[in-house]
């Protein structure tokens, strides 16, 4: 056979392929981590994923972690996928694990994104339902398998039998103008309706900081109508009267959510 042959019937190599005006989109699994082996790696194999994102919690001591991570590991390597493995969170915090996920299906909503809601606990199965419907960026998936143990030793789950894609329906997000102002509620509060005013006007939001600044009282009206109102009826603060001025306070509730939506600051 000819060297010409030879030439012709290499292999290039995929790497030294450029897409030059191409939208190239990666596939993307992001996994909450519990006590799951064959429920982590055989959807990313059989779905051919170009990059996993597995999340760990912040409290594990990562030489205390089961042995059978590193057989995760060293399936997906085998497999040529990539491992980003620097993310941990809560995973029993659903506002935590909600605010984690959302990040990353954020950080890669140029591609294909899958959320695996088998591979983790309850909470971060329903905060990561809870992320795919608010960025609608991301297709929640399902594990299911033929055997389910209690040994924490040993992967949960054995034997997969099927990878589904579960329904999702839109989930309206806080809006941003008003998430903007609950952020410094949270971190600066109580503070007086004066100063909402004075820092949404600072912060550039419309339609306080193009309103007349000798207005006084179509301020307030303004405060109420297009930022307090909402987050009141959603119960995210609440106002009261101190002698003569008025002031809102962050609630639980506030805190929670601006701790899972502050990706969108």
């Amino acid at each position: 056979m000819s060297d010409t042959t030879d030439a012709a019937n290499a292999q290039q190599d995929p790497e030294a392929v450029s897409f030059e005006g191409l939208n190239v989109s990666d596939r993307v699994h992001i996994v909450p981590l519990g006590y799951e082996y064959e429920r982590v790696t055989v959807p990313a194999v059989r779905m051919r994923a170009d990059r996993v994102h597995l999340v760990y919690h912040e409290g594990d001591d990562p030489d205390e972690r089961p042995g059978y991570y590193e057989d995760i590991h060293a399936d997906l390597r085998a497999a040529g996928i990539e491992i980003d493995d620097d993310t941990v969170c809560d995973i029993f915090d659903l506002y935590d694990t909600l605010r984690t996920i959302a990040e990353l299906i954020q950080a890669n909503r140029a591609h294909d994104v899958y959320v695996n809601l088998a591979a983790g606990g309850k909470v971060t199965a329903i905060a990561g339902m809870i992320a795919c419907m608010v960025t609608g960026e991301a297709e929640p998936i399902y594990v299911s398998a033929a055997e389910y143990g209690q040994d924490k030793e040993v992967p949960v789950a054995k034997d997969v039998t099927s990878v589904s894609r579960l329904p999702t329906y839109p989930i309206q997000a806080p809006s941003r103008d008003p998430l903007v102002l609950l952020q410094y509620i949270v971190e600066e509060g109580p503070v007086t309706k004066q100063e909402c005013i004075e820092f949404a006007v600072a912060a550039g939001i419309d339609p306080l900081a193009q309103h007349s600044a000798d207005d006084t009282r179509g301020l307030y009206r303004l405060l109420d109508s297009h930022l307090l109102d909402s987050l009141r009826a959603d119960e995210y603060v609440e106002t009261y009267k101190q002698g003569r001025n008025k002031y809102v306070q962050a609630t639980t509730e506030g805190e929670n959510t601006l701790d899972a939506f502050s990706y969108m600051l």
